[in-house]
C-alpha cells in the first residue's frame, strides 16, 4: 500500500509540474518568461528525478517530459551531420603545442609528453546492451609516449588513478579489448578519491545511461585544467579542475547542441544540482588553450561555444 501511495504521489507531482509548464508556454509568449516558468517547473521535477530512490522508469519518463521544454532543448546550431564513427563530432580539440594523438579502440587522447599528461580524451557513446565486464586489475605504461609514465608515480600519493575516458562506458559500447585500453596511463590523471568515486563518476554514469537513452548518440571530450603552480605526483601534475564538453546531434533540426561542465578538484561525493557546474565551452577554451570543433566554420563555433546551457541536461 505504501508503495502505491508513493507512486501516486509521484504521479500527482508530475501532473502538477506538467500543468506549470503548459501554463507557462500558453500564457506567456515572451521567451524569457517561458524559460522562467519552465525553470521553476523543472526545479520541482528534479526533486523526484534526482532522488536516488526514484525508479528508473519514472526517471526516464521525467527526462522525456523535461526534454520537450524550451529550457532543455536549447538552441540547436545548424551544422552538417558529424563524422560517422568519429570520437569527436567535428574534429578533436586542437592547440598549438603539437600534442601526440593516440587513437584507441574506443577513445582517443591528446597527450603532451613535455608535461607529461593527457590534455584531453574523446569518446562517443551510443545505445548498447548493458553487459558487465570484469574490471581489469592493472594499469599499463603507454609505450607510444616518450614520458612512459608508470604506476610508480602514484604510489602513496594520496590520489586515485582517475580515468578520463571512463572504463564502464567504453566497455559497454566497445567491448573488453577497448575497456582494457582505458587503463593505459596516458588516459589517467591524479584525482581525489571522493571525486573519482563520487560526483565525477555520477556525471560519467549520467552520460552513458541517461543521455544515451534520451539522445541516442553522444560525444564527450574530457580533460584537466592545470594552474601555474599545480602540485605534482611524481612527474605528473595534479589538475586544479576537470572539464567535460558533451554534444549531441539533432537530426530533426539538422544541428548540434552542446553543454560544458567545469568541476573543481576537491573531495565531492554527491551533488544533485549539476547546473552549478555548467559553463560555456569558450570558458573551457580559455582555461585550457584548446580549440573545440575545429572543422566547423568560425561563426558556427562562436555561436555554439559562447552560449551557456540554461541548466544541466
Amino acid at each position: 500500500m505504501s508503495k502505491i501511495l508513493k507512486f501516486l504521489g509521484w504521479v500527482l507531482l508530475i501532473s502538477l509540474s506538467l500543468i506549470l509548464i503548459i501554463l507557462g508556454v500558453y500564457l506567456f509568449s515572451d521567451p524569457p518568461q517561458k524559460i522562467a516558468i519552465e525553470q521553476r517547473a523543472i526545479d520541482v521535477v528534479d526533486k523526484v528525478r534526482e532522488d536516488r530512490t526514484t525508479p528508473d522508469r519514472v526517471i526516464r519518463f521525467l527526462d522525456q517530459v523535461v526534454d520537450q521544454t524550451v529550457v532543455m532543448s536549447g538552441d540547436v546550431v545548424p551544422a552538417p551531420e558529424p563524422d560517422a564513427q568519429a570520437f569527436a563530432p567535428y574534429g578533436e580539440p586542437t592547440d598549438h603545442s603539437g600534442l601526440k594523438h593516440l587513437v584507441n579502440k574506443g577513445y582517443s587522447v591528446g597527450y603532451d609528453d613535455t608535461v607529461p599528461t593527457a590534455r584531453w580524451s574523446s569518446y562517443r557513446v551510443f545505445p548498447y546492451e548493458d553487459v558487465h565486464l570484469p574490471r581489469p586489475s592493472s594499469f599499463y605504461v603507454d609505450n607510444r609516449t616518450s614520458a612512459k609514465v608508470s604506476t610508480d608515480e602514484y604510489v602513496r600519493s594520496g590520489y586515485d588513478r582517475g580515468h578520463l575516458a571512463p572504463n564502464y562506458a567504453i566497455s559497454v559500447c566497445y567491448g573488453a579489448d577497448a575497456q582494457k585500453e582505458t587503463f593505459f596511463l596516458s588516459n589517467i590523471v591524479p584525482q581525489l578519491h571522493a571525486l573519482n568515486a563520487g560526483l565525477w563518476k555520477d556525471i560519467e554514469q549520467r552520460i552513458v545511461k541517461r543521455y544515451v537513452q534520451r539522445y541516442g548518440e553522444v560525444w564527450v571530450q574530457v580533460g584537466p585544467v592545470y594552474g601555474a603552480h599545480s602540485r605534482r605526483v611524481g612527474r605528473v601534475p595534479v589538475p586544479d579542475e576537470f572539464w567535460m564538453v558533451i554534444s549531441e546531434y539533432d537530426s530533426g533540426k539538422k544541428g548540434i547542441r552542446a553543454i560544458a561542465y567545469l568541476v573543481p578538484h576537491e573531495e565531492k561525493w554527491r551533488d544533485t544540482e549539476l547546473t552549478r557546474y555548467v559553463v560555456s565551452i569558450r570558458r573551457i577554451e580559455t582555461l585550457t588553450g584548446l580549440n573545440f570543433f575545429p572543422k566547423l566554420p568560425q561563426a558556427t563555433q562562436d555561436k555554439l561555444e559562447s552560449a551557456v546551457a540554461p541548466r544541466a541536461w
